[in-house]
């Protein structure tokens, strides 16, 4: 089911296959969309799991305001959908700008998460390459990401430069978090990242380390890009840690 539900007031994009299985809510990156980012992993999810995805404000089939990007709002905006839906808690994968606004969602509300998979995310934006992503005017005129905003926007394409320029902000500026405020995180974590992501190891190895009840996976052979390039072996991952979420027995724990 594809419909429109009201999140305070603004009309959202959500998309439900109403299975009877347990939830879980798949949040988009930035400057993209459900589809273009799910488009292959929501399908193999859905043999175990009723998949919900939505549109962010400004992304895919929902509308932009005026209102500037953060994350804050966006973990506001996914609380609201959680609980329309009545999805709590629910488990959770986010990637990219989905994990980050994750991180400030379970320490928020952290009742309406079960558990969260964070994929390629970065818990400051200090940590983000400098040329890894490319300037505005790369962005603008990139068309795997311009085509599909004008086909699916209903602000249209001509909003696609004033989108781009939040989201730029927005990457320069957040998130902020420090490893002790992500050390509160009580939510059972599986960290993933590309062995090719947007910033270094060290910093994905040092989220994983903050989180107390945390799991680590690198994909080997990936970009940023991964939830494209191995849809299959990214939601092996998730479907392994979604069946048993918190601390797995191991013969030899060292950490755990």
């Amino acid at each position: 089911m594809d419909t429109y539900i009201d999140v305070d007031g603004h009309p959202t994009w959500v998309s439900d296959d109403g299975s009877p299985r347990p939830p879980v809510l798949l949040l988009h990156g930035g400057l993209s969309s459900s589809e273009t980012n799910w488009s292959e992993m929501a399908g193999r999810l859905a043999d175990h799991h009723r998949v919900v995805m939505f549109d962010r404000r400004g992304h895919g089939r929902t509308a932009d305001t005026a209102a500037a990007f953060h994350y804050r709002s966006m973990a506001v905006e996914t609380a609201g959908v959680i609980e329309a839906l009545n999805l709590a808690p629910v488990a959770a994968v986010g990637y990219s700008d989905g994990a980050n606004l994750l991180m400030h969602l379970a320490l928020m509300r952290p009742e309406l998460l079960r558990c969260m998979v964070l994929i390629s995310g970065n818990y400051h934006h200090d940590a983000l390459y400098p040329d890894g992503l490319g300037g505005v005017d790369d962005i603008i005129a990139n068309a795997l990401l311009s085509g599909p905003y004008g086909a699916a926007s209903p602000d249209g394409g001509d909003h696609w430069p004033v989108v781009v320029a939040k989201g730029m902000m927005l990457f320069e500026e957040e998130p902020t978090f420090t490893v002790e405020q992500l050390s509160h995180i009580s939510t059972p974590t599986l960290v993933v990242a590309a062995d090719d992501d947007l910033f270094p190891l060290e910093h994905t190895v040092s989220l994983y380390d903050a989180l107390p009840t945390a799991q680590l996976a690198i994909v080997p052979g990936a970009s940023h890009l991964l939830v494209i390039e191995q849809p299959a072996r990214v939601t092996e991952l998730i479907n392994n840690f979604l069946a048993s979420p918190g601390r797995p027995p191991t013969f030899l724990p060292v950490k755990r």
